[in-house]
């Protein structure tokens, strides 16, 4: 069984578990936990279906090495199932470090590349959470990788984190459209 090693903050709880069950969008300020309930439902939804895998893309290589550590210091899943994936790693190596992996932090770039070229299947992927979600925009990486996992993944789940989701309606609709966001 998969644990956290944090306590969440009551507005957190309430978020995961409204999470659970529904794609959401979540919109809180700078340093007010976002990546913790990405963690927090991803060790829900790890526990839920055994011998699965999760997705967190982060726009960035610092910010998805700082993510990788947060997991690793926030739960008591093993460090060498928790990999960071940039365009660096040759798309070889990739491919074998999905075979591994069970908690898989990358830029949307990579993903949607190697799914471009068919080296990743997102079928046992059971939640997809995209950092940054206000770049989910017309053709961006985010709303490709988010359109091979709604097609692919057997139990999908999306959490999408951002701190600014846009200054009009129109363009908050656009995100949760091009994300599949229900809540």
């Amino acid at each position: 069984m998969y644990e956290i090693k944090f306590s969440p903050r009551e507005y957190q709880k309430n978020i995961v578990e409204t999470a659970k069950n529904k794609n959401t969008l979540v919109i809180l300020g700078t340093g007010l936990g976002k990546t913790k309930i990405g963690i927090a439902l991803a060790i829900e939804r790890l526990n839920k279906f055994p011998n699965s895998k999760m997705l967190f893309c982060s726009p960035t290589k610092p910010l998805s090495n700082q993510i990788k550590n947060e997991f690793i210091e926030s739960t008591n899943i093993e460090e060498s199932k928790i990999i960071l994936l940039t365009g660096l790693i040759s798309p070889k190596k990739r491919t074998n470090l999905y075979l591994d992996a069970m908690i898989i932090v990358a830029t949307p770039q990579t993903i949607a590349e190697d799914l471009k070229h068919n080296r990743l299947s997102l079928e046992n992927f059971v939640l997809l959470v995209l950092d940054e979600a206000h770049r989910s925009r017309m053709k961006f990486a985010n709303t490709i990788v988010t359109q091979h996992y709604m097609k692919q993944s057997r139990y999908p789940r999306i959490l999408a984190l951002t701190a600014s989701p846009g200054s009009t309606k129109e363009k908050i609709e656009e995100i949760k459209q091009n994300l599949f966001i229900e809540t």
